[in-house]
């Protein structure tokens, strides 16, 4: 291997270790799979945890609102919008399936 190549992945696997993970406190990922609904637009709250004594959380719309989240649920946290979640992960997977299908490509006809 070229030592660019082992510079980039070792690039890759630094970057990898050191992003910070993102946690979804209480939210479940199957729950939130099943509530996944790409046809309507979630509203935000008008505040976290009521209106008169939360903190107020910004407006949504139409790529993203905000969530009540936090210990208990004092917090208001940025969501993207459902139809914005499935078009990032349909790009995702057109993308590596393209990645794939040009490799085989590339090591079989060439």
């Amino acid at each position: 291997m070229s030592s660019y190549t082992l510079f980039l992945l070792a690039a890759v696997v630094a970057l990898l270790a050191f992003t910070p993970t993102v946690s979804a406190e209480g939210d479940d990922l199957l729950e939130y799979v099943k509530s996944i609904e790409p046809l309507t637009i979630r509203r935000s709250p008008l505040a976290c945890p009521l209106p008169v004594v939360g903190s107020a959380c910004p407006e949504e719309n139409v790529f993203w609102y905000f969530k009540c989240c936090g210990q208990i649920a004092d917090q208001c946290c940025f969501r993207l919008q459902d139809w914005v979640t499935v078009l990032l992960l349909f790009l995702a997977v057109c993308t590596i399936l393209s990645i794939i299908i040009n490799c085989v490509r590339c090591f079989c006809c060439a």
